[in-house]
């Protein structure tokens, strides 16, 4: 709290009157970044596959970047501290993006080995799939860089994997 309102050009104690505990300033920064992981941003053209590939390009370039992966170690260092810190965190960001991916989902004829699977998992799946690598390595490898034809690629292979082959055609 002493870095954040120094930073702010401000006291400990006059950033402790704007926001009761440093879980509420987490609070307010998740919130606020919410706009830049809101995926009705995402292009509405093309079939619903293909707007599911760009809703995972576009969770990617948001939970991928490198102002995100700080905020996530600041998270994980907090949790000890702050337990709450990281259930607010898949409350405000993780529900959004899986609930997403849900409604798209709902557009999409799926393998017919997955029709009885609840979309819901289907959809932590795909998160998984994506970005689970690439995440956990720029969370622990700081000389890491993150290859985009790759992750395009694992998105592909994602989609392949659940998508009927003649939704993915189109």
């Amino acid at each position: 709290m002493d870095d954040i309102a120094g930073a702010a050009g401000m006291s400990k104690k006059t950033l402790y009157k704007l926001f009761a505990s440093k879980t509420e300033l987490f609070r307010a920064m998740l919130l606020r970044s919410l706009p830049e992981a809101d995926y009705a941003d995402t292009p509405s053209e093309g079939s619903p596959v293909t707007r599911l590939r760009n809703m995972l390009r576009e969770a990617a370039d948001v939970a991928l970047s490198p102002g995100e992966i700080a905020l996530q170690r600041l998270i994980i260092g907090e949790r000890q501290a702050s337990p709450e810190l990281g259930r607010m965190f898949a409350e405000v960001i993780m529900e959004s993006g899986t609930e997403h991916i849900v409604s798209l989902l709902k557009t999409i004829r799926l393998e017919p080995r997955f029709e009885s699977v609840p979309l819901r998992l289907i959809a932590e799946m795909l998160f998984g799939m994506v970005f689970g690598h690439d995440h956990f390595r720029l969370l622990t490898d700081t000389e890491f860089r993150l290859n985009r034809r790759v992750l395009d690629r694992r998105i592909d292979l994602a989609i392949a994997t659940f998508c009927a082959a003649e939704d993915q055609a189109r």
